[in-house]
């Protein structure tokens, strides 16, 4: 059993929102990206469907969805939407166990 806390900002419902009633997808895919080679990797999410290695958070009612193998290594993650150093664009925050 994976247990996680997970934060979705009001900010970032809105914008959510917007996305999904634009899309087919019903569900929010937390991933790691590499913006470019020599940058860290970044945890972001994207709208998707859900696969069957992945594991369901149902928060707030709306359904987040993580690869289990990604999902075991998480203890907490913050989602958000704007501010100071990421106007215009979500930002996803994980806390990693080790």
């Amino acid at each position: 059993m994976i247990n996680m806390d997970i934060t979705l900002a009001n900010s970032a419902k809105v914008e959510i929102d917007k996305l999904l009633k634009e899309s087919n997808y019903e569900y929010i895919r937390i991933i790691t990206r590499c913006v470019t080679m020599h940058d860290d990797a970044k945890v972001d999410l994207i709208i998707d469907d859900i696969k069957e290695d992945d594991k369901l958070f149902e928060i707030d009612g709306y359904k987040i969805i993580i690869n289990s193998i990604f999902a075991a290594q998480i203890a907490s993650l913050v989602i958000s939407y704007g501010g100071l150093m990421s106007r215009d664009q979500f930002s996803v925050y994980a806390d990693f166990e080790y």
